[in-house]
C-alpha cells in the first residue's frame, strides 16, 4: 500500500519569521505522516490546534479555496517564504469534514488528492515489454521529514552523501542470461532511439554489467525535467546497484568499485565520513550543480547495509530549488 498524502496534523510549535507581520513558521506532527514545517497565517493558527497537512507532491482538486496553487499546476511542492521553510501545505480543518479528527489519520482519498509523478519525455517513453521486474526493488527515496527513524538510525554511523540528479529513473539488469532496461515502472522493448537504451549503449552496459547485478541510474539531459544540470546531451548517473541472487544492495565500496570497473559515471559524491550528525540534516540539501544552478537536493546513505539487505537511505530536498 502506498503512503498517504494528506493527514490530520497538530501544530506543536510556532516560530516568528523576521519582518513577516502576517505569517509564521509552524511545526506540525502527523503521526505516521511524519513531522514537517510549513507557513501559516498568524490569525488562523495556534499551538495545539489540529489542521490538515498536505505533503509534497500532493495534487489537489481545482477549487477556489486552493486557487493560490493554480500557478503550480495544483501541486504542493517544497519551497521557502522569506527564508522560512515551507515543506508542506497546512490548512484549517474544514467544517464539512466527513472523518474523525484524530492526529495521524490519512484523509488523502476524502480530500480527493492524487500524487504528482514526473512526466516522462516522449523520447524516453518507449514500448513496454512488461512490468518492472519483481526481483529488483524500485527506486524511491524517502523524505527524511516523514521517516525520522531513519535519521536516528544513521546518527553516529559511517555515511556518504551524493547529489540528487533530477532526471528519469532507469534500471539495467543482467539475470539468468537476460539483459533488460527499465523505466521507473516498466521494462522496455529494445529501442536504439530510446533515451534509456542510448545511455546503456553509450557505456556498453549490456557488455559490461556482471551477471546477477541491477544498476540503477538517473537519465538526465536536454528535454528531461528542464535539464537543470545544463547537459549538452543525454547521460546517466548511477546511484545504486543491487545483487539479485543475494537479495541485497551493494555497499558503498562495492558500488563505487563496480561503476569504476564498468566505467559508468556515478552521481556526484559530496561527502564521505565516519559519523553522521542528525542535527545537520536540514541544511544538507542546499547547494548547486556544477553549472551553478540550485540542485534538487541530496541523498544520504549508510556506507554498509545497516538494515539487513539495504542501507539506511533518505533524501533531503533543497528548498531553494525551483522548476
Amino acid at each position: 500500500m502506498s503512503e498517504g498524502l494528506v493527514y490530520v496534523g497538530k501544530v506543536v510549535q510556532l516560530d516568528q519569521i523576521p519582518d513577516a507581520h502576517f505569517i509564521a513558521s509552524a511545526t506540525v506532527v502527523c503521526g505516521k505522516g511524519g513531522k514537517w514545517r510549513g507557513i501559516v497565517r498568524k490569525d488562523e493558527c495556534s499551538v495545539g490546534q489540529e489542521c490538515l497537512v498536505y505533503l509534497p507532491d500532493s495534487v489537489v482538486p481545482e477549487c477556489d479555496q486552493m486557487r493560490f496553487l493554480e500557478k503550480y499546476k495544483w501541486r504542493v511542492r517544497m519551497c521557502k517564504f522569506r527564508g522560512a521553510p515551507s515543506e508542506v501545505l497546512i490548512m484549517p480543518i474544514p467544517e464539512y469534514k466527513i472523518w474523525e479528527v484524530v492526529v495521524g489519520t490519512d484523509v488523502t482519498a476524502a480530500c480527493g488528492v492524487t500524487r504528482y509523478f514526473k512526466p516522462i519525455p516522449v523520447h524516453l517513453q518507449g514500448l513496454a515489454k512488461g512490468q518492472f521486474p519483481s526481483f529488483i526493488p524500485k527506486t524511491d527515496e524517502l523524505n527524511y521529514q516523514r521517516h525520522g527513524d531513519l535519521v536516528e538510525a544513521l546518527h553516529g554511523k559511517p555515511y556518504y552523501i551524493t547529489e540528487k540528479a533530477d532526471g528519469s529513473s532507469t534500471t539495467a539488469y543482467r539475470y539468468k542470461g537476460e539483459f533488460g532496461i527499465c523505466s521507473r515502472n516498466l521494462e522496455l522493448v529494445r529501442d536504439e532511439n530510446n533515451g534509456y537504451w542510448q545511455v546503456a549503449k553509450k557505456y556498453s552496459v549490456e557488455d559490461n554489467l556482471p551477471e546477477g547485478i541491477a544498476l540503477q541510474w538517473e537519465t538526465c539531459g536536454p528535454k528531461i525535467q528542464g535539464n537543470p544540470m545544463g547537459l549538452k546531451q543525454g547521460d546517466g548517473f548511477a546511484f545504486s546497484a543491487y545483487n539479485i541472487p543475494e537479495h541485497r544492495y551493494l555497499t558503498m565500496d562495492e558500488f563505487l568499485s563496480l561503476c569504476h570497473t564498468i566505467k559508468f559515471p556515478t552521481v556526484r559524491l559530496i561527502e564521505v565520513a565516519p559519523e553522521f550528525d542528525k542535527e545537520t540534516v536540514e541544511k544538507l540539501g542546499e547547494g548547486t550543480y556544477c553549472n551553478g544552478k540550485e540542485r534538487e537536493g541530496v541523498v544520504v546513505r549508510s556506507q554498509g547495509n545497516q538494515m539487513g539487505c539495504s542501507p539506511v537511505s533518505f533524501k533531503v530536498i533543497n528548498l531553494n530549488y525551483e522548476k
